[in-house]
């Protein structure tokens, strides 16, 4: 029977999604997790400690497990985990993206910078470290902006901010969000901010998989209510979107290039994008599949779910 090593941290709200996926398809489940469990001992094949923020480490363990529990997949269910099961699976040999390609997902200045190479529309933008004088970057940027830490997900300390003062007061507050043990534990990514222009338009989400490079639209998602800031919490997604189907398709090529611009050849993509005149223009790509408990939205051919397809990729199953 196939075996699933899902890396799971133990803040993520998506471990009911992929177990209950795991056991429709039948697979055995071996889950890694950042913090020994109780039952590890007498249950030794199906609960493994890795040390997330060490993923070589975590992959040298990785290996030494599957000689005795061979593992014929690894997922990570998000963005704390995309890196890590990237060199799993590449120590495993099992297909996978390239860890520079996820780490730069990851990172939204290297993001950035790899968007605006491939050609891809994305925001001007300059990097900050926490050391910097905000009063005195304040002076420098443009109005509207926006600033965010580069590593954290779902509009965590993403604030807009439309003048001088109102940048210092947004400045200040992200380095607090990066002095709280949870961010600054992960290392020199939490020691800079990203300044960015504010790019009116409407927003979308971009749900989709990659094989082999080829990217193919799962749900696209429409957020109705205005996301103009001062912060950017989420609130309603409508599917299908109601935009034309021009914009739509546009959506779909600007996503594709992203993701080919970053290295991203294989499995979920999840995208965040800006919608104005000017055309599609890409806020966020992850290499992972939509957060909290947004996939209970999508049901796909014969009620299959969003984890089970991407299960079912991470296996080389068949997904018509």
């Amino acid at each position: 029977m196939s075996r699933l090593l899902l890396l799971l941290p133990t803040t993520t709200y998506r471990t009911e999604a992929f177990l209950n996926a795991a056991a429709k398809l039948g697979v055995e489940i071996t889950v890694a997790s950042g913090r020994g469990q109780a039952l590890t001992d007498q249950q030794p094949t199906t609960n493994l400690t890795l040390d997330f923020l060490n993923p070589e480490a975590a992959a040298r363990r990785v290996v030494d497990f599957s000689e005795k529990v061979p593992i014929d997949a690894a997922v990570g269910v998000d963005d704390d985990t995309t890196v890590l099961a990237a060199v799993i699976a590449k120590a495993l040999s099992l297909p996978h993206n390239s860890v520079s390609s996820v780490s730069a997902a990851k990172n939204k200045h290297l993001m950035r910078e790899l968007l605006r190479t491939g050609g891809v529309p994305v925001p001007r933008f300059a990097l900050y470290s926490v050391d910097d004088n905000p009063e005195l970057i304040a002076r420098t940027v443009s109005y509207p902006c926006v600033v965010k830490p580069l590593i954290l997900a779902a509009s965590r300390g993403v604030i807009r901010a439309n003048n001088e003062g109102e940048f210092i007061a947004a400045f200040q507050r992200v380095l607090k969000i990066l002095e709280q043990p949870d961010v600054s534990a992960r290392g020199s990514l939490s020691r800079n901010i990203l300044v960015e222009e504010f790019i009116p338009g409407q927003e979308v989400a971009l749900e989709g998989l990659l094989r082999n490079g080829k990217l193919e639209l799962l749900a696209l998602f429409d957020k109705p209510d205005p996301l103009d800031g001062p912060f950017f919490e989420e609130t309603i997604y409508v599917t299908p979107s109601r935009l034309p189907s021009s914009v739509q398709s546009a959506i779909v090529e600007t996503t594709r290039r992203a993701s080919g611009a970053l290295g991203l050849r294989e499995g979920p993509v999840h995208a965040e994008l800006r919608v104005n005149p000017q055309g599609p223009w890409v806020i966020e790509i992850a290499a992972r599949s939509i957060g909290g408990l947004c996939s209970r939205a999508l049901r796909f051919v014969s009620g299959m779910s969003l984890e089970e397809i991407i299960l079912r990729h991470a296996f080389g199953w068949g997904v018509s």
